[in-house]
């Protein structure tokens, strides 16, 4: 059996309310939702209550799904509406990221040594997260489904309801403002 005809299959069980279907999806996506939600609130906990009520949404909105399209656009356009929605309410200046966090995602224990690698890799994690914090939020969340969403830029343009040129463009120039945001620091 394709990929596709397992998403086929899991999706009508899902569907039909059986819990397998769920497992699978959970699996399937739930790492990479978790690492998008970790980018967009710099938080280990917050990441985890998002994927959690990504879940309970998917577990409501399910049945009325029609598998015309790519699922994983509905998902993530769901996991952007979560995010923005948590971002806005908690905070208009993005998320604080510090080092705790940083290491919660790393899965370091905070009291060990860090060796010289780990600790320089914390550090270029710290001082993108801060670049991508200064990006205005719908530039922020652009980059972020893009990379880390992988959502292509067709996608992109559908989710956002924007014309293709106009996605590369915004991808590209808030690429462009994260390297001097970078190139700054």
């Amino acid at each position: 059996m394709n990929q596709q005809d397992q998403l086929d299959t899991q999706i009508r069980l899902c569907q039909q309310g059986r819990p397998e279907g769920f497992r699978w999806l959970l699996a399937q996506y739930g790492p990479r939702l978790r690492a998008y939600f970790f980018r967009v609130s710099g938080s280990s906990a917050d990441a985890d209550d998002l994927l959690q009520d990504l879940f309970v949404k998917l577990i409501e909105n399910i049945k009325d799904y029609q598998h015309k399209g790519r699922f994983e656009s509905w998902l993530f356009r769901i996991a952007a509406n979560l995010a923005r929605d948590r971002v806005r309410r908690l905070s208009h200046n993005g998320p604080q990221v510090t080092d705790q966090k940083i290491l919660e995602y790393e899965n370091v224990d905070p009291n060990q040594e860090l060796p010289d690698e780990l600790a320089q890799k914390a550090e270029q994690h710290d001082r993108l997260r801060k670049a991508v914090a200064q990006l205005p939020l719908p530039d922020r969340e652009i980059v972020l489904l893009r990379h880390y969403g992988q959502l292509s830029f067709k996608e992109l343009a559908a989710h956002f309801k924007m014309p293709l040129g106009t996605v590369l463009a915004k991808v590209h120039r808030s690429l462009k403002r994260l390297r001097v945001l970078l190139e700054q620091e």
